[in-house]
């Protein structure tokens, strides 16, 4: 900047502001720190791979190490937590914070290969939107939730220039048969649930065909699956799958958007008010971790106004769950702010995947959705 003063020196001004808002003080320089109270152990965290690995060693690691002389130890991958959970030793867990979804979540809380967290030790963690917190994982003492990204209706603003509207849209041309959906069914069959919804007139009721007629929501998938050009796996293939213009619509991660929205990218998308979805996310301890008062911290430090504002502001692809700091943010940034919740009734409507239905039925649905339409029968 023209005047000397860097992009980094305003976060931090602003992050310290915000703290100082919330009743927090801000935090230290690293180095700076009065006590360190974890000096010689060690922590070892599992995160999932790419952002939100690259955030956390950038903004957690060293700010964590330096306030409480700790040793983290980042252990990155997707759904291969909850199987090395599995077959450690029930004293020696992997890990001793996890970021997990419900569908590991569940599976992990019946075998019971997790402990509960003493939440007086994450004073933080109130400060989070209160429709965030509604949620059993935090009310039965598992952990924290956390929200990820919304499903967003996204179109190559070339082929398309008029844009889509509604979900029904991807059944019509041109991205009738020229268009992408996650493979895996959290949030494919809801994408399939949702076009259903809005081509019946019944936009805004996606969840509940699920939970009335959930065969009837899976055939219609099966029905429609030949309309799909192309099943991501990882949600840089599907933002590939557009820029390379093998794809021209499709169902997609909202955040992983921004990065090539910023970079001028021919894309757009839309995340439709109606049948809207997020990817809900939870940080818990496996049981029998030696570091529990460490993990504790860990996850308090997570919860802080401090770490809130910087994991979004910085980043510009992941969520705070401040609703302060995300109104500021979602005003400084736009795009950020068409992603995740940036306004009171932003945050009044959040909703999940149907993560309760599908644990009750996962095995009926994953049978299906494999044979029938990932793999046609």
């Amino acid at each position: 900047m023209s005047d000397g003063i860097s992009r980094r020196s305003i976060l931090t001004a602003a992050s310290a502001a915000l703290a100082t808002a919330c009743g927090q003080p801000a935090a230290r320089p690293p180095g700076t720190s009065a006590s360190r109270p974890f000096e010689g152990r060690s922590l070892t965290i599992f995160v999932y791979t790419g952002i939100w690995e690259t955030w956390y060693r950038q903004l957690f690691v060293p700010a964590f190490e330096a306030e409480t002389g700790a040793k983290v130890i980042v252990d990155a991958g997707w759904w291969d937590a909850l199987p090395k959970l599995k077959i450690a030793p029930p004293d020696q867990p992997p890990f001793d914070l996890m970021l997990t979804d419900p569908t590991q979540f569940y599976p992990a809380m019946r075998d019971g290969l997790l402990g509960k967290i003493n939440l007086a030790n994450v004073p933080n963690a109130k400060r989070f939107a209160p429709k965030v917190l509604d949620a059993p994982v935090f009310k039965d003492g598992w952990g924290v939730p956390h929200i990820s990204s919304p499903m967003a209706l996204a179109w190559d603003s070339e082929s398309i220039p008029g844009g889509l509207k509604s979900w029904g849209d991807l059944l019509e041309s041109p991205a009738r048969g020229s268009f992408t959906v996650y493979g895996s069914y959290y949030m494919g069959l809801y994408t399939f649930a949702a076009i259903k919804a809005a081509r019946e007139g019944k936009a805004g009721q996606a969840r509940q065909m699920l939970e009335n007629d959930l065969d009837g929501v899976l055939n219609y998938a099966k029905e429609n699956r030949d309309a799909v050009r192309y099943w991501w796996n990882a949600t840089p293939d599907a933002v590939q799958a557009f820029l390379g213009k093998n794809v021209v619509a499709g169902s997609v991660h909202g955040n992983g958007l921004l990065a090539p929205m910023r970079d001028k990218k021919p894309l757009e998308f839309v995340i439709p008010e109606k049948d809207r979805a997020y990817v809900q996310l939870m940080w818990v301890m496996p049981k029998g971790s030696k570091n529990k008062d460490v993990a504790e911290a860990a996850l308090n430090h997570i919860t802080g106004s401090t770490f809130q504002w910087n994991l979004a502001a910085k980043s510009g692809e992941l969520a705070t769950h401040l609703p302060e700091a995300s109104e500021q943010i979602g005003q400084q940034d736009k795009l950020w702010g068409r992603v995740y919740p940036s306004s009171a009734a932003d945050w009044a409507g959040i909703q999940y995947y149907p993560y309760e239905l599908y644990d009750k039925h996962d095995k009926k649905i994953s049978d299906f959705w494999n044979r029938e339409v990932l793999r046609k029968g």
